[in-house]
């Protein structure tokens, strides 16, 4: 049986879907303010891992992806350069979409976008506020964090001291503040509002995830995916205004991938310890490579760049690769024999390696998505393979084993086959 680890209980529990085989994903999308670099895809290829893990175990899988298009620091960027929010971010988008399809992920199923879930964002703020959970002040409408005693179960916060309110969308001092629902608005904004019963303004990056999940996998569904960075405030607070609103807990299982550093070094824009997708392709990185080197770890391990070792795993991953190729030269060679040929003595060894191939790669997998693991296990038995084809002991009956069992298995990985 497949276990994730849940952010919100804090440990590895059985996955059940809530409706059957049908699973609800929400996982938060980029933040369009700026282009998206590696540690950003890192989250969104375990995001992909686990839909196409799902999806490999039977599950039907309806996945939200948002689109963060409205925020401070767009605003911000908005204004400064006279443009509209759009004009600002459509060419981070489109480049985010070429980088996303460069990765081989799957698609979402729904993706939204925050300037288009205004109305249904501002209902939702009604909703809250009926159940006495808002405060009204000068600059707009705040979730009352006292009203609400479960507030900070998500990152277990060490401090319950109030801090007063937020006015900002984002913070990282822990304890309890008043974050913002709709701010209203200032010439700051420049061009950015909508109209709503709260005034002319918009809405705080909060309340978009739980209005647009809401809208598309109903009041709870089963997984919410993000970074760790993610957990406070923005997971914290999507619970409290969606606990806040309908009285449930929005999600079943909180799910979070830990940091891509380089040179052991946290990424920062505001430093430029960055690396994008395209700095890769430039130097000639296949995108299966940069692929492998971002879940060459457990999603909950923290993974470092460097060149030197992203060439050392690489080397690893293309090793593999040219064997694959050789297997299906062995299974092609097989096919063209004459029929009536007689039963492949070698054909046996072929399935058992294909089978613990599979077999190894479900166990690790199901317990919690553990790639790392699974690599390490395929190679393993790579090994053996390679053997068994320099010995010549492998038929081509049994290389087509091993290649319909890696088939199967790189519809999850997408990186071989």
């Amino acid at each position: 049986m497949l276990r994730l680890f849940d952010t919100l209980s804090g440990g590895k529990r059985p996955f059940k879907p809530l409706g059957g085989r049908k699973v609800g994903i929400y996982t938060c999308g980029p933040s369009v303010y700026s282009y998206s670099h590696i540690g950003n895809f890192r989250t969104y290829l375990f995001e992909d891992v686990l839909v196409r893990y799902l999806i490999y175990k039977g599950y039907r899988i309806r996945r939200v992806m948002n689109i963060t298009d409205v925020e401070d620091k767009a605003v911000q960027a908005a204004r400064k350069s006279g443009q509209t929010l759009g004009r600002l971010e459509r060419d981070k988008i489109r480049a985010f979409f070429r980088d996303y399809s460069v990765l081989g992920m799957l698609q979402p199923d729904v993706v939204a976008k925050a300037s288009l879930h205004v109305p249904m964002m501002a209902g939702l703020i009604g909703r809250i506020c009926r159940a006495g959970f808002c405060i009204e002040e000068r600059d707009g409408v705040y979730f009352d964090v006292r009203r609400f005693p479960g507030y900070g179960r998500l990152r277990r916060l060490k401090s319950r001291r109030y801090m007063g309110k937020a006015a900002n969308d984002d913070y990282s001092r822990e304890g309890l503040w008043d974050f913002r629902l709709w701010k209203r608005w200032t010439r700051g904004d420049g061009k950015t509002g909508w109209d709503s019963p709260f005034g002319f303004g918009r809405p705080g990056w909060h309340i978009e995830c739980s209005a647009m999940a809401m809208h598309y996998l109903g009041e709870r569904f089963d997984i919410h995916c993000g970074g760790t960075d993610n957990i406070f405030p923005h997971h914290e607070n999507e619970i409290a205004q969606s606990q806040a609103a309908t009285g449930k807990m929005p999600a079943n299982f909180w799910l979070h991938a830990k940091h891509l550093t380089i040179g052991r070094r946290k990424m920062s824009k505001r430093t430029g310890n960055v690396l994008f997708v395209r700095d890769l392709l430039d130097i000639g990185a296949h995108p299966e490579c940069i692929r492998y080197y971002l879940i060459s770890k457990s999603y909950r391990k923290r993974l470092d760049f460097t060149l030197g070792m992203f060439e050392k795993k690489v080397c690893v991953c293309e090793r593999t690769t040219k064997l694959l190729s050789k297997l299906r030269r062995l299974g092609s060679a097989g096919r063209r024999q004459a029929a009536g040929a007689g039963r492949d003595g070698g054909s046996k060894s072929g399935a058992e390696l294909a089978m613990r191939l599979r077999m190894g790669f479900e166990s690790a997998m199901d317990d919690d998505l553990d790639t790392g693991l699974a690599l390490r296990r395929i190679f393993s038995i790579f090994k053996e393979i390679d053997a068994s084809l320099h010995e010549k002991k492998l038929s081509p009956a049994g290389a087509r084993e091993i290649i319909r069992a890696m088939r199967r298995i790189d519809s999850v990985l997408g990186l071989f086959v």
